[in-house]
């Protein structure tokens, strides 16, 4: 699909989300999904792209073939199974980690990337054509840390690593479609993997018994969450349909729809009914 028609939609935790792995190797009976070569949170392409459906269904409905169309086939939304199957017209990554919140001597909090994430989402950025160049990233010593947005100065304690501001490094690309991210620090690859393995949000789940009153037998369990304020984004691709010559069959039509339709608030991830999840909605390029 080209690269002519897309955008990154960012998501920005305003509940802690859980996007379960499926699989426990450790004492977290849930854990969240994480790349294998990097071992940093991030959001499945099926998560994100179910995500966008439900929330599309929920604006739009389904009154007629649009969303088959923009989404791909599927029974919930009249598609019936002796009918041809359709391609969606829409192409969504993996939602990576931007920016990681971390408790910090400065209150309340201070958000932190890593010079391999901003390389990245720098390439990202321009392979959906925002930027025209790539910019270079300056590397950071795991004893220092450069800020790139905020008032940061002397040495800040991260959880329970102490890291000394060695200078500023404002990026543009990220105050002007993050301005929100006020205290935002670049520490090392090494010190970023280190927080974002440590610093998930652990919650314990019980199961009272409603004749005795306590714990039901077998009911506990640790679940992982990536905490609120997290921010992510996907490269979401818009092409044409290939099962319509329509107009709302077109990569524009089909952009400009999605991208109304899927603003303000939607929910990624598990424990829907218990508000995790909830993410605010920004688009660049969309």
């Amino acid at each position: 699909m080209s690269n002519s028609l897309a955008g990154i939609c960012s998501f920005y935790a305003v509940s802690p989300v859980h996007a379960g792995s499926g699989a426990s190797t450790s004492a977290v009976d849930l854990p969240i999904q994480r790349e294998r070569h990097t071992h940093w949170p991030h959001i499945q392409a099926s998560a994100v792209k179910g995500g966008m459906r439900a929330h599309y269904r929920m604006r739009r409905g389904t009154t007629d073939d649009l969303i088959n169309i923009i989404f791909g086939s599927d029974e919930q939304d009249g598609w019936n199974g002796s009918q041809e199957a359709l391609k969606g017209a829409v192409s969504v990554s993996d939602a990576k980690l931007l920016a990681f919140p971390v408790r910090s001597d400065i209150a309340p909090f201070v958000w932190v990337t890593s010079p391999t994430v901003l390389k990245r989402f720098i390439t990202d950025l321009h392979y959906v054509q925002q930027i025209s160049s790539v910019e270079d990233v300056p590397e950071v010593s795991d004893h220092d840390a450069l800020v790139l947005s905020g008032k940061v100065k002397g040495q800040v304690i991260l959880e329970d690593v102490v890291v000394t501001v060695s200078g500023e490094s404002e990026l543009e690309v990220l105050t002007r479609h993050y301005p929100f991210l006020e205290r935002l620090l670049c520490v090392s690859d090494q010190v970023f993997s280190y927080l974002v393995d440590t610093s998930t949000e652990i919650q314990t789940h019980i199961k009272i018994d409603s004749e005795t009153g306590t714990a039901a037998s077998g009911a506990l369990r640790y679940e992982e969450l990536l905490p609120a304020d997290s921010l992510l984004y996907s490269v979401v691709l818009f092409g044409n349909s290939a099962y319509s010559t329509d107009e709302k069959a077109k990569a524009e039509t089909i952009k400009n729809e999605l991208t109304q339709q899927l603003q303000e608030y939607m929910q990624l991830g598990g424990d829907e009914t218990l508000g995790k999840g909830i993410c605010r909605i920004t688009w660049i390029g969309g």
